[in-house]
This record gives C-alpha cells, sequence and structure tokens, in this order.
C-alpha cells in the first residue's frame, strides 16, 4: 500500500489487488503529508471527496496541534535560556533550577554554555532552534537554546546551555564537525550564565576565524574552541578586538600587500615549527629559496624570525592561518 502511495501522483486513485485507493498528499502551511484511503468492498467506488476532505481536516488540524505546542515549548525554552543570560541573584538560582528541571536538567549539575554560527550549508533561525532541540532529545541531553538574543554579534548566532557530563561533551564533539562554536569552561552557579556566555562568545570568535582561515586553504571550515584549553596567545588575541587593534595588526601586516609568496612561506614555516626543509617539502621549493624567502622576510619586518618578540607577535596575528595550514596538512596526510 505504501509503495504505491509513494509513487503515486499527489491525488491519485487506483486499486491494489481488491482494495480501492485514494491517495492524497497535503499538509498545513507547506509541510507535507501523505493520506492513503482504502476500501475493501467488492465493487466499490473510490473513495468520494466529502470523506477525504474529512480525513484530511482531522489529521491537519492535529499537526498543527502538535505544532502549536512545539513552538509553545521552544518559546519557553529560549525565554528561560535569554533570561539567565540577561542575569540572575545568586539568592534566586534555586527558583531557576526547579524551572530547568522541567526541561530535564539535575539541579545543582554543572553546565556549559554553547555559542555557534552554523556554516552556509546549515539550518538557520527556527529551524536550526528545532534541529538542535532533536539531536539533544535523540542523545537524551536537556538543553536550553535560543538564537536572535539581544546581547548577539549576529542573528545566525545560536545560544544553548547544557551540563556538564560526557554525554553533552559527546554530543558537542559530534556537533562540532558542522559548525564554528565557541564552549565555555563548566560553571555551576545559575548567576554565572552571563560570564559563561561571554567566554563562549570569546572562544567563539576565534572559531569563527579559524574556520574563515581553513576555509581559504581548502581544509574542513568547522571549528569547536573550548575556552578553557585555549592557548594564552589565542585567548589574548581573541579579547582583542577593537579598532586599534585591528590597527595593529595592519601596521604589521602591511610589508606583506605585494608579497603573497613571503606570506604564505612565513605562514608554512610557523606551521612546521621554524623547518626551513619541512617548509620546503610542504611548497615544493628547494630549502635555499626558504632560505631566500625568509631572508626577506625579516628585511620587510625590519626584525630576525629568531627574536622571539617578533615570533610572538606573528603567533599572535597568523595564529588561525597558521593552525588551518597544519590542518589542511594533516587532513591531506
Amino acid at each position: 500500500m505504501w509503495e504505491y502511495a509513494s509513487e503515486a501522483a499527489p491525488d491519485a486513485v487506483g486499486t491494489i489487488g481488491r482494495w480501492s485507493v485514494r491517495v492524497r498528499r497535503s499538509g498545513p502551511r507547506g509541510d507535507v503529508f501523505t493520506l492513503v484511503l482504502a476500501d475493501k468492498r467488492m465493487g466499490a467506488a473510490p473513495v468520494p471527496d466529502a470523506v477525504l476532505a474529512a480525513a484530511e481536516i482531522a489529521v491537519a488540524a492535529v499537526l498543527g496541534s502538535m505544532r502549536g505546542a512545539d513552538v509553545r515549548q521552544v518559546r519557553a525554552n529560549s525565554q528561560l535560556l535569554e533570561t539567565l543570560e540577561r542575569g540572575i541573584p545568586a539568592a534566586r538560582q534555586h527558583r531557576y533550577w526547579a524551572r530547568l528541571a522541567d526541561f530535564g536538567f539535575v539541579p545543582g549539575t554543572g553546565f556549559l554554555v554553547l555559542v555557534e554560527e552554523p556554516l552556509e550549508d546549515a539550518p538557520r533561525g527556527e529551524h536550526a532552534l528545532v534541529d538542535a532541540l532533536d539531536e539533544a532529545a535523540a542523545a537524551g541531553l536537556p538543553l536550553l537554546v535560543a538564537n536572535r538574543i539581544i546581547a548577539a554579534a549576529s542573528d545566525a548566532e545560536l545560544h544553548a546551555l547544557l551540563p556538564d557530563t560526557a554525554a553533552a561533551r559527546h554530543w558537542l564533539g559530534a556537533r562540532g564537525t558542522r559548525l564554528a562554536g565557541g564552549v565555555s569552561s563548566p560553571h555551576g552557579s545559575l548567576a554565572d550564565v552571563p560570564q559563561a556566555v561571554r567566554e563562549a562568545e570569546h572562544a567563539h570568535r576565534i572559531a569563527v576565524r579559524r574556520s574563515r582561515a581553513a576555509r581559504s586553504r581548502g581544509a574542513a571550515p568547522a571549528h569547536l574552541v573550548a575556552y578553557d584549553g585555549l592557548r594564552f596567545g589565542a585567548w589574548l588575541a581573541g579579547r582583542a578586538s577593537d579598532a586599534e587593534t585591528r590597527t595593529r595588526i595592519r601596521r604589521l601586516m602591511s610589508p606583506f600587500d605585494e608579497h603573497d609568496d613571503l606570506l604564505e612561506t612565513l605562514i608554512v614555516y610557523l606551521a612546521e615549527s621554524l623547518s626551513v626543509i619541512g617548509t620546503a617539502g610542504r611548497l615544493f621549493l628547494h630549502p635555499n629559496t626558504v632560505r631566500y624567502r625568509l631572508r626577506k622576510t625579516e628585511e620587510l619586518l625590519d626584525g630576525a624570525l629568531d627574536d622571539p618578540f617578533l615570533l610572538a607577535d606573528l603567533v599572535l596575528v597568523l595564529g588561525p592561518d597558521v593552525a588551518a595550514a597544519r590542518a589542511a596538512h594533516d587532513e591531506r596526510h
């Protein structure tokens, strides 16, 4: 019966053995469902339009009611997260733990905050919220999730709060293959949610930079960055996002404007842990050519590449590109 329905036209009439069958594809607000009505009475006429219409209305009403319940649940979920992100007094957190328990959280359990941004081909908006909740439910994981938060840097951002458990970290690891996201360090007090959000946003900014650098090199663009796993240089670079910082970065890198080959050699040289031989192998160059380019780079920068302070500046600025160069090489080998 269902094999026939899957191949039939949207409004089909036919027979299957002794069954008289009517197929209708329809649904509220563009959500398609397939309705199959069959009659086995000898010589029965096709299922009348009135019966089909009544069945269609009944199914649409049930689906509409379920959708309304889902929408209300998503809104309540999002509103609770938004309230926690705005901040609550520590003395009142027991009230909010009770509300979190309604969504499956165990009161007093440590939690993480996730800030993520989908890649180009991933769902966005309400679809992203529903997908995240469905995936978490399938993993048996409680989750608060919201988007279009006033404090967010863009409408594409999705914020989530989840327990700090092994199952949650496994879920994050699987999810991290499809997005650019940042995860906070673990926290225990709901009064710390605003701080956890700041940490996750910090890690998210670094993930976005790494994602862009990886995409430019043909590497996998998905990155999930944990705040408590950041190296000091990456952590410091992530905090510097104002106009003055961009001006200083521009001042350091402007000598390379007309020297793409030197910049690429420098990035690979850093990715190869300052190995001339490794850089030559990656770029298919003679080692002497690499040495020549590095000397020209030192002239442009007016400094030596064995100067730890100059290297520190370069790693802070080029860190995402260096990480992407390493990742692209690892993916090919």
